[in-house]
């Protein structure tokens, strides 16, 4: 690292971690912290855990604090950027209507900003992972939920409110189950990890047979998730493969939209699921080069993510050099 390179504090706070990164803009990290988070704490308490995180990155990279020139936070859920509101949090629901930025005001004196974490990831992927080199990138999370981020032109678009990218809320089954933001047949309720859970119960109930039932009998109805669908299927359990056909079916018909709508350069695809890119993830990509309009899935690259568990917070690097 150059001795005039500017550093920066990430911090992607998550459902259950917060990780904090103390990094330059070229995506070098001399310093990790990572803690639990609070998740039934008060917004204080949670905006104190993720300083906290951060202040260890900071001392595990050997700076001082007022070496820091901008803080850049990953949060899922929707997020005002302008302001740092957490207009809504799926994961830490104390911070509903809070300003990340205010909250963390009290213990940075350096510019915060504040991006959804989906967000930051596809800004990471395209900065430093399997991203670069491209104008225009679709990156997409699939795994419990369903989220995404979009690139143009090398930039970050959020749109006119920060919402932009919403993924996996677009409709795909008008028809289809109840979602968790109250409207019908989402992408998520439709193709996340928990369709799938939820989906394969719905079977069991109904009376179909497969080698879930054992588990189901050992441990309860509650014990069946996408990861147990997955090791039913590696079984050639009927019910699993049915309801894995499924579920890559519509992630398919929305990669498809996605398509039609960005023509995009390339694809990342991560989360859980990506783990599952045979079974799961190939053939949904088959379907979107066989629908896309004017051929225009027919050669498009479609790869996994290359940065792992640093990726949120080395998008909030990004983000806020990018500010800066």
């Amino acid at each position: 690292m150059a001795a005039s390179a500017s550093l920066y504090l990430g911090i992607d706070l998550g459902g259950t971690k917060i990780l904090a990164l103390v990094g330059t803009d070229d995506g070098n990290t001399l310093g990790e912290s990572l803690t639990s988070t609070p998740t039934s704490a008060s917004p204080e308490a949670v905006a104190e855990a993720m300083a906290s995180a951060a202040m260890d990155a900071v001392q595990q990279a050997g700076v001082d604090l007022t070496s820091i020139v901008g803080v850049g936070v990953a949060a899922a859920g929707g997020i005002q950027p302008s302001t740092g509101v957490v207009v809504e949090s799926p994961n830490v629901s104390s911070l509903t209507g809070h300003s990340l930025v205010d909250l963390l005001r009290k213990h940075f004196s350096q510019p915060i900003v504040v991006v959804n974490d989906a967000n930051a990831a596809a800004l990471a992927e395209h900065r430093f992972g399997a991203g670069q080199g491209v104008a225009n990138l679709l990156y997409m999370t699939v795994s419990t939920g369903i989220g995404g981020g979009i690139i143009i032109n090398g930039e970050l678009y959020q749109g006119s409110h920060g919402f932009a990218a919403e993924v996996g809320h677009i409709t795909v089954a008008a028809n289809g189950p109840v979602c968790q933001c109250g409207r019908h047949g989402c992408l998520e309720t439709m193709a996340s990890g928990t369709a799938l859970a939820r989906e394969a119960k719905a079977r069991l109930v109904a009376g179909e047979r497969s080698v879930l039932q054992a588990l189901v009998k050992r441990e309860g109805p509650d014990s069946i998730t996408a990861e147990r669908v997955f090791e039913a299927l590696a079984q050639n359990d009927t019910l699993a493969r049915a309801v894995v056909e499924q579920g890559s079916f519509y992630l398919g018909i929305g990669l498809k939209s996605l398509v039609n709508v960005l023509d995009p350069d390339r694809i990342v695809i991560g989360g859980g699921l990506s783990n599952q890119w045979e079974s799961y993830i190939a053939p949904a990509v088959d379907i979107m080069r066989e629908q896309a309009f004017a051929n225009m899935g027919k050669d498009l690259p479609v790869v996994p993510p290359a940065l792992g568990v640093q990726t949120g917070a080395l998008g909030a690097i990004a983000v806020a050099a990018s500010a800066g």
